[in-house]
């Protein structure tokens, strides 16, 4: 082996020193990084000046539980950033800081991750809003806190809205695929373009202040689904702290609602019909007794709730839920009411689903019904 030139000692030399330099930095940034990771303060979920809304199963309280669509929590907070910690890898998410809308988030990372929603406001009191989009199937997800400055606090909260308005529906109202722009869409593409937000069930909720709920999915009727099976219709789902969970059990009496909302037989619809499109009296006459037995169900677990029974477009579907509230009210049930809203040509997209501006004309027909029975009174 020939001996090193002067030459070449010197840029092995220089290459020692380059290593060096970068492990150096390389060591700086790891350290940086986990200081800024652990500069971070950590409020576990079960603090109490975390407001959640929807069905959470909260058996274990720092690891709060959802499935169904529609939840959001709402805290607010001093400091400059505001981030989340949560096991999920398939959700998209709405930020809202302040009242308004920031950012979309979607979760990606496979197990317990934090997730910064914002890094650079004022230092000043804020809040936050964080709500989910979409709906999903088979899985369960959670949350296990949120992450504030070091010096910062969680403060107390704004009381709750004092309305409280429970939505029981199917995928219109759970707004699948309403920010879509193409007819046909494969289910997980369907993901990123359900904003509930943007939902009928959220705009009326919203216009009159209230709490809401959305103990709804898609694919789902009061009889049987879009393909005729009647394993997940929702009556049997709707004792489920988890969408498709048996156990654990919704505890009925933690969020009791002053108004029920009940959209359903779209599913029904497509399930039930002959080949020529048509529902036979018979079966139209199981629908409507599985409808009396759900508002029985609802009646019951919600003593003095007023129920509202919306019909969509199909004419079958306006017939016999009309039929369904004149039979309860002349059996001297007054605490129910009809409404129903139309079809909007050219309204719909991925695969039947309405728009967000068909939303918005949905939930317009609701409200007007809505203040025309005068279910709340005076709005304010």
């Amino acid at each position: 082996m020939k001996p090193q030139s002067s030459k070449m000692k010197k840029a092995n030399r220089c290459m020692k020193y380059v290593y060096r330099s970068l492990s150096i930095i390389f060591i700086f940034l790891v350290l940086g990084a986990s200081t800024m990771s652990f500069s971070k303060q950590f409020i576990p979920a079960n603090n109490p000046f975390i407001q959640y809304y929807g069905r959470w199963d909260m058996t274990d309280s720092l690891h709060p539980r959802h499935s169904w669509p529609g939840v959001y929590l709402f805290a607010e907070f001093s400091g400059t950033s505001v981030g989340i910690r949560m096991t999920d890898s398939i959700n998209y998410y709405n930020v809202y800081i302040d009242g308004k809308f920031l950012k979309v988030l979607h979760a990606t990372i496979r197990g317990e991750a934090d997730y910064i929603l914002s890094d650079s406001l004022a230092n000043t009191r804020h809040t936050l809003l964080f709500s989910k989009r979409n709906i999903m199937f088979d899985a369960v997800f959670s949350i296990s806190g949120l992450l504030l400055d070091e010096s910062a606090e969680l403060l107390r909260p704004s009381a709750k809205p004092i309305r409280k308005i429970e939505f029981i529906g199917d995928s219109f109202t759970a707004a699948e695929s309403n920010e879509a722009t193409v007819q046909e869409l494969p289910w997980e593409g369907r993901f990123p373009v359900t904003n509930i937000d943007k939902g009928f069930a959220a705009i009326v909720a919203r216009h009159y202040n209230a709490q809401y709920q959305t103990t709804c999915r898609s694919g789902a009727g009061m009889v049987c689904d879009w393909q005729g099976k009647v394993d997940a219709t929702i009556p049997k789902l709707f004792n489920r702290a988890l969408m498709e969970a048996p156990e654990p059990k919704w505890d009925f009496k933690q969020w009791i609602p002053n108004l029920v909302v009940i959209c359903l037989g779209l599913n029904d619809h497509s399930g039930l019909k002959e080949k020529d499109g048509t529902v036979t009296e018979e079966k139209s006459a199981v629908f409507r007794k599985e409808y009396h037995d759900f508002i029985t169900t609802v009646r019951t677990i919600y003593p003095g709730v007023t129920i509202l029974a919306v019909a969509a477009y199909p004419e079958w579907i306006q017939k016999n839920v009309q039929q369904i509230v004149d039979e309860e009210r002349q059996n001297g049930n007054k605490d129910i009411y009809y409404t129903h809203f139309d079809d909007f040509p050219d309204g719909y997209v991925a695969n039947g689903h309405p728009t967000v501006e068909t939303h918005r004309k949905i939930s317009d027909q609701l409200i007007h019904a809505m203040d025309q029975l005068k279910i709340f009174g005076d709005k304010e």
